[in-house]
């Protein structure tokens, strides 16, 4: 138990359940707040929609029968390999990176599970680039990624 339960673990544990509860707050405010689009900057709206896919809305059209034990079996396989990487590299810029991950992955699971599908807000588009709208657990698995990839890349870690 002393191996698994080390300072990598909390730093873990912390950082994916701060990300868990920003993730359930700010969709708690769209909800309360957001109707119809809120423009923020030229480039940045708020428009709170419903998707019950993946990213980008893929699955959607899929028979539920197939559709939903993907996206309810994926995040919990997705939280134990962050926890367990982040505990075994022993490094704690990657447990904050797999924090951000695995919080990510645990914000919109508990959408599908208690809501049945995950709530976007967050639209960024500017001329003809257009991005679909994502939040705020969407952005931090990317940025877990992203960060992972810079340090595999830059500082071959």
């Amino acid at each position: 138990m002393e191996r698994i339960f080390n300072p990598f673990a909390l730093i873990y544990l912390v950082f994916l359940s701060s990300v868990f509860l920003l993730d359930l707050f700010t969709k708690h405010l769209a909800e309360v707040f957001i109707k119809g689009e809120i423009q923020v900057l030229p480039f940045l709206k708020l428009v709170l929609v419903y998707n019950k896919g993946v990213a980008f809305g893929m699955l959607s059209n899929v028979p539920d029968w197939l559709r939903i034990p993907v996206l309810l079996g994926t995040p919990p396989i997705a939280i134990v390999f962050t926890f367990f990487y982040a505990v075994k590299s022993r490094d704690w810029f990657i447990s904050l990176s797999m924090g951000a991950i695995g919080g990510g992955a645990l914000g919109n699971f508990y959408d599908r599970l208690v809501i049945g599908e995950v709530r976007d807000f967050i639209y960024l588009s500017y001329g003809k680039f257009s991005y679909p709208a994502f939040n705020v657990a969407d952005a931090m698995i990317s940025l877990g990624i992203v960060l992972m990839v810079i340090r595999k890349v830059l500082f071959k870690v």
